[in-house]
C-alpha cells in the first residue's frame, strides 16, 4: 500500500484587467462551475482595479490568489505593459521604474521590489493567497518580494 492518494484540486486564471470585464466575468463563472476550486488572477499593477473586481466575484465563494510581478527593469516593465496581452500597468508605475533606472540597474531592481512589496501589502487583505513571479527567472527576486 501507498498510503493516501494524491489529492488534485482545480486552479484556474482569471484577468482582473481584461479589456472586456464582462466576458472575462462570464468565463470565470463557466470555469467555477466546471468545478474550479480557486483563481489565480493576472499579475496586479493595481490594487484597486484587482479590489473591483473581486468586488464582482463574490458570488464564486472560492480563494483568490493575486499574481505579483516584480520589475526588474524599465524595459521589463514596457515589455508587460506593452507586448503582453491582458496585462494593465498604471504609468505611474512605469514612470516610477523609469526615474529609478536613471540611477542605473540596481536602482531599477530595488524598484521594482519595492513597487511590488506594495501590492503585496496592497492586496494581502484581498485574496486568500499571493504568487509571485521569478521575473525571467530570477528566483532571488520573488525571496526579496516575499522577505
Amino acid at each position: 500500500p501507498i498510503g493516501e492518494p494524491t489529492r488534485y484540486v482545480i486552479g484556474v486564471a482569471a484577468n482582473q484587467a481584461a479589456a472586456d470585464l464582462e466576458r472575462e466575468l462570464g468565463r470565470l463563472h463557466w470555469k467555477v462551475d466546471a468545478g474550479a476550486e480557486f483563481v489565480v488572477t493576472q499579475s496586479v499593477f493595481d490594487p484597486d482595479q484587482l479590489a473591483a473586481f473581486l468586488k464582482r466575484c463574490e458570488e464564486f465563494r472560492i480563494p483568490f490568489i493575486a499574481g505579483i510581478w516584480p520589475p526588474v527593469s524599465l524595459r521589463n516593465i514596457e515589455f508587460l505593459a506593452n507586448e503582453v496581452p491582458g496585462i494593465r500597468v498604471p504609468e505611474r508605475v512605469i514612470e516610477r521604474m523609469r526615474r529609478a533606472e536613471e540611477r542605473g540597474a540596481d536602482a531599477a531592481l530595488a524598484e521594482g521590489v519595492q513597487i511590488a512589496r506594495e501590492i503585496r501589502e496592497a492586496v494581502r487583505d484581498l485574496v486568500q493567497g499571493i504568487q509571485v513571479s521569478t521575473p525571467l527567472g530570477r528566483v532571488d527576486v520573488a525571496l526579496q518580494v516575499i522577505g
